[in-house]
């Protein structure tokens, strides 16, 4: 596995997509607000310029998977860009946002005018390839246990502040927002939050989780004690 240092040295060589966007106006959505979904897709490239919003999508018969929770200064809505009329992705705002938008029309002329901003693009999408195929080995080979631990772990890398005594603090998240990150029923979710919360690994309340994050490591590494595996 690539160290911390040269994962740092790799992402400082990626292009700034950002520098070769032009300003836009922006807009303000309240928590709940749907940007885009199944019954109106977009057709814009969206920056989040603050605020968090929930990319999900939306099977056939109304279930929801989450594949990602978006960060200030971070792209969405690439998918526009097949020019589908329907489509079954959501972007749903889970903390008051302010967006930038364009046009997937003026982005294709700012594509043949600004060359990096393809190659930015481009990058952009490896990377949320690179993480989604990581979910995918994920789902396929760990226990619900490891799946939840690396959910939290990655949620405090993008999301969390570091507080004085190593622990991370992040936004408060419901156990049905984790279950459709995760890919198991909210109970499932509840049981294992419970477990790790006695075992010292985070707190949570409605205002917010605090996670000991170096400490969660360990049911990663192997070296926690054994438990019964619930089932899916």
């Amino acid at each position: 596995m690539a160290s911390s240092t040269t994962l740092l040295t790799a992402q400082t060589q990626l292009e700034d997509v950002l520098a070769h966007l032009p300003a836009s106006n922006t807009t303000e959505c309240s928590k709940g607000h749907v940007i885009y979904g199944r019954d109106y897709s977009s057709r814009n490239l969206y920056l989040l310029v603050a605020g968090k919003v929930g990319i999900s999508q939306i099977a056939d018969d109304g279930s929801e998977v989450l594949l990602e929770i978006v960060r200030p200064d971070e792209l969405f809505g690439e998918s526009a860009f097949l020019g589908v009329s329907r489509r079954n992705e959501e972007a749903k705002v889970i903390e008051k946002a302010t967006l930038m938008a364009w046009a997937i029309s003026d982005m294709e002329d700012l594509v043949m005018k600004r060359p990096r901003l393809a190659v930015a693009l481009l990058q952009v999408l490896a990377q949320r390839n690179a993480e989604l195929t990581r979910r995918i080995e994920s789902l396929s080979v760990d226990t619900i246990e490891r799946r939840l631990a690396r959910s939290l772990i990655r949620f405090s890398e993008r999301l969390g502040t570091p507080q004085l005594d190593g622990s991370i603090r992040m936004m408060p998240f419901t156990h049905v927002l984790l279950s459709r990150y995760v890919g198991t029923s909210r109970e499932i979710i509840t049981q294992y939050m419970n477990r790790f919360r006695k075992q010292g690994y985070l707190s949570y309340s409605r205002r917010g989780m605090l996670l000991h994050r170096d400490t969660l490591r360990a049911v990663l590494d192997g070296s926690s004690s054994p438990r019964a595996e619930a089932t899916n």
